[in-house]
Order: C-alpha cells, then structure tokens, then sequence
C-alpha cells in the first residue's frame, strides 16, 4: 500500500490526508447539490463544513488517542501528527456534529433540514476517506488466512506492520505483515451502499431530520458489525467482547428507531 504518494527529500505527501481532501470536496459538491434544491444558500453549507471538519479532527483525534494512548504516551507530540492516521469515526462525528450544531443555531437555519442535506455529503465523505485508511495501514481487520487477506510491506511502516511487530507475531526485518481483513475497503463499500440509498430516497423523506435518522442508523448497523472483523487490543474492549464503537452504534440505532417512529407518527397525524 502506499502510505506516502509522492516523497522528494523529507517532504511527503500522506495517502490518507490526500483521501481525506477528496472525501471533503465530494461531500460538499454533493452538499451543494442538496442544499440548492431546498433552496439554502450553498455558501451557507460551505461555512457549515468548515465548523463541521474541525470538529471532526478534534474529535476523532481525542478519541482515538484516548482508545490508544499506549502509542501516545512516550511522545506527546506524536499526537498532533494527524497526517499519519488515526481517527475514529465516532469521535470525529460528536466533535462534528456539536460544531455543526453551533453554526446552525448561530446562522438560524432549520436544524433538522440541514442536517438532512449533510447526511448523503457525510455518507460519501466518509466512505472515501476509508480508502486513505486502507492505503495508510490504520484501521484494519484481524489476521486471516481467507483469500481476502491483505499483507501491508514494511515500507514506511505502517500501523498493520509495526504493530505485528511489536507483538512479535512477525519477525525484525519481515517484509510485510500477515494477511489481514481489508476492513476499510469493506466499510467504503458499505458507506457507498448506505450513500446510494439516502441519495435514492431524499426525495421522499417523511419529516425533516428522517435523512439524518436514517442515516446513523445505517451506520450503527454497519459499525457494529464491521468492529466484529476489525483488530483492537484488549483495553478497546468493554465486557471483553464489545468495543466502545459498538457500544455507540446501538446507542445510535435505538436513537435513529426512536426518531424515525416519533417523527412518523407525528407526520401521519399532522396530516
């Protein structure tokens, strides 16, 4: 996999960062398209993101330091490197979602619209930034001996390979690590499945803030069955089968039930 696209010296260019720009750009043109067709200004969107990307990569950071802090705690500073990887989606979507919120409230538009007209962007967002993972080697599945092992090379030793290594589950000077569940191919796929079906059907929502219910739904579903495949160490674990990932991903699909039954009836009566 190639961590870094292109290195001239000392400078490079990280895969995942690379992705992660891309996953930005597509979700706000799809954003765009979105808020244009309910009649918000897309300049409105475009400052909605910004608020929206710091909060994610202060959440996702602070999350993902907090699950790993063994990394983190011999170089404190190792934690602004946010280039090398290491994100979680959950982190990164609470720190999102409170930016997000506090612009709305601040420019006065209608919460639960906008956060229908985010949820396809997000979706699409976050499926491509999955592919940043995989070429970065963070976020990847148990060992296997499965044909869709993926083996990562040595090269700028990314996270799959050294931390077999410390593990001692490959030799010092292997020259890549043991097949593993490309679990981050998996997940985009899964976020396109779940992009493709709010796109299909946000022309016929039920209520302002369907979109957005159905869509952590989807995604909580997806969570806690793909953290199934994926590798933690044992203190990401909580009653030694659950991550804390899953744990917010049934909290999330009883939020998403809970809603959309409310916001069903209440449309039902209403009209």
């Amino acid at each position: 996999m190639y961590r870094y696209l292109l290195t001239i010296g000392d400078f490079q260019i990280p895969a995942y960062g690379i992705m992660a720009v891309i996953g930005y750009l597509v979700g706000i043109y799809v954003m765009n398209k979105e808020a244009e067709r309910n009649n918000i200004q897309p300049l409105l969107i475009q400052s909605l993101s910004m608020w929206i990307i710091v909060g994610m990569l202060i959440g996702a950071r602070i999350w993902y330091v907090w699950e790993n802090w063994e990394l983190f705690s011999s170089d404190i500073l190792s934690i602004f490197k946010l280039w090398e990887g290491g994100m979680v989606f959950y982190g990164g979507f609470i720190g999102g979602f409170l930016g997000g919120i506090l612009f709305i409230k601040t420019a006065k538009l209608p919460v639960a619209k906008v956060m229908d007209i985010a949820a396809p962007g997000v979706a699409i967002a976050v499926a491509i930034g999955r592919i940043g993972c995989f070429l970065n080697g963070c976020c990847y599945g148990k060992i296997t001996d499965s044909w869709i092992g993926v083996r990562f090379p040595a090269r700028w030793n990314p996270p799959a390979y050294w931390e077999q290594l410390q593990q001692g589950l490959i030799p010092q000077g292997a020259s890549q690590s043991l097949p593993v569940i490309p679990t981050q191919l998996i997940s985009t796929l899964n976020l396109l499945i779940i992009f493709g079906i709010l796109w299909k059907i946000r022309k016929k929502e039920l209520f302002n803030g369907f979109l957005f219910a159905l869509f952590i739904g989807l995604y909580g579903l997806h969570r806690f069955i793909i953290d199934f495949l994926r590798h933690y160490s044992e203190n990401a674990l909580i009653l030694k089968y659950l991550t804390l990932s899953q744990i917010t991903s049934i909290f999330l699909m009883i939020t998403s039930i809970t809603v959309i039954i409310i916001g069903y009836k209440k449309n039902k009566n209403t009209q």
